[in-house]
């Protein structure tokens, strides 16, 4: 089963206006928002994605995420800050699950905390993915490789896949050729004339998502994906 999941980082309501104009999603998506958003709903799944800075405290941000989307279930911080205190505080607010932690591996299964709290593991980041070269340079690693969706095809586990609608409109290839564009992308210019060439991450979720086409696999909204586990487990 897969589960395409979104964060929208700079995004404002144009930028995401045009990323849901120029990105297909085949199936049921959910979105982790940086702040409401007029244009997205149904079908997908919106959920909170709270920045969690150093000066600002955590009961602030989690109240007022929790405010904007009242209805949310899951919970995704930004650059997936997560702590066991941070987990009791998510728990008390009555999410269900989190989907911080980054599990690249086969067989991804959802687990329960301590406190409750479910945890949806993410087996594909995109910009993990593509700044190995920057952080580990001596790992031999090939970003977008075809077999991390070989494998989330083959398995039965639940594999979140997590983009950045930043990435997919600018196809980023690499983390420097991102930082390089990213403050006239946020100044509002042309996302043609940033659009990065090359295999990127926008080329990688177009295979994603025609592979998923062609298996018949589309998107699940993660809450489904979860809902449908448990059930799972327990008959």
């Amino acid at each position: 089963m897969i589960c395409l999941s979104f964060d929208t980082d700079h995004l404002d309501e144009v930028r995401m206006r045009e990323f849901l104009a120029a990105v297909p999603v085949p199936g049921d998506g959910t979105f982790f928002c940086t702040q409401p958003y007029d244009c997205l709903g149904e079908p997908h799944e919106l959920c909170p994605h709270p920045f969690l800075g150093e000066a600002q405290g955590w009961a602030a941000e989690l109240q007022a995420k929790r405010k904007e989307l009242p209805d949310a279930v899951g919970w995704r911080s930004h650059t997936c800050i997560y702590s066991h205190l941070i987990a009791q505080d998510v728990a008390a607010s009555g999410y269900l699950y989190a989907s911080t932690q980054y599990q690249p591996v086969a067989a991804t299964r959802p687990f329960r905390e301590v406190w409750g709290l479910w945890h949806m593991p993410i087996y594909y980041m995109d910009n993990l993915d593509f700044s190995h070269g920057r952080f580990w340079p001596e790992v031999d690693h090939v970003a977008f490789a075809p077999e991390v969706i070989d494998t989330a095809l083959a398995d039965d586990g639940i594999y979140v896949f997590d983009f950045h609608p930043v990435h997919l409109l600018l196809n980023s290839v690499s983390a420097e050729a991102y930082l390089a564009r990213r403050d006239a992308f946020l100044a509002g210019e042309s996302v043609e004339e940033l659009r990065c060439d090359g295999r990127g991450a926008r080329t990688f979720y177009d295979e994603l998502c025609a592979r998923m086409k062609e298996t018949g696999s589309p998107s699940v909204r993660m809450r489904d994906a979860l809902a449908s586990w448990i059930d799972a487990e327990e008959s």
